[in-house]
């Protein structure tokens, strides 16, 4: 049985594997158009980096509707992403066990304080099997104030399967798919990202 910090170890090791597979997993979700302009186009390419400490965000290649769903979060309040039209919302999936995910919270619980009265809103999505036993103790430790769900499948149904955790999908003010990375990001990388989409 693999404990959790073999996990990490398998993480690390694996991450170049995701990168690899980045390209290939991004032009399946946003770039099969039947048109044969779109096939000509080939996989979308990753923004300029802005930090190289950071995972790569990847633009979408075309307008597409982040797909719609329904989940109870662990405070017990009804989440619907389409409710959300309007703000910037950031997905993130994510588990206790990974290691960049413990990296990359502190990022985002600090984008969501700074932003969530101009429009973000991220919603936390734990893939965690042993569920709220080891996702409440992280969320204190990290003292996370987003929403937080335990994916019962009803997300990674429409969002999975991923490369790789953490996966983030940043979605615009018109609930139409901006951008997608595998791996940790950070404020330096995503922030500018996030402040130009959320002025009108």
């Amino acid at each position: 049985m693999i404990n959790y910090e073999g996990k990490d170890l398998i993480m690390k090791k694996s991450f170049y594997f995701f990168e690899l597979l980045l390209l290939i997993t991004a032009f399946l979700f946003w770039g099969c158009e039947s048109d044969n302009q779109s096939q000509k186009e080939g996989p979308t390419k990753p923004l300029e980096q802005l930090d190289s400490g950071s995972a790569q965000l990847y633009p979408a290649q075309r307008e597409a509707k982040a797909r719609d769903f329904e989940v109870t979060l662990l405070s017990d309040e009804a989440f619907k992403l389409s409710d959300y039209e309007g703000q910037v919302v950031l997905l993130n999936i994510w588990a206790t066990w990974c290691a960049p995910c413990r990296e990359e919270t502190p990022d985002l619980q600090e984008l969501y304080e700074k932003y969530k009265d101009k429009g973000l809103m991220i919603l936390g999505v734990s893939i965690d099997e042993q569920g709220e036993s080891v996702v409440r103790p992280f969320i204190e430790k990290y003292e996370v104030s987003y929403p937080i769900v335990i994916d019962d499948g009803t997300i990674m149904d429409k969002y999975g399967p991923t490369m790789g955790i953490p996966t983030t999908y940043v979605i615009n003010k018109k609930g139409n798919l901006e951008y997608f990375a595998v791996g940790a990001l950070t404020n330096k990388e995503l922030e500018p990202r996030i402040k130009d989409l959320l002025p009108e």
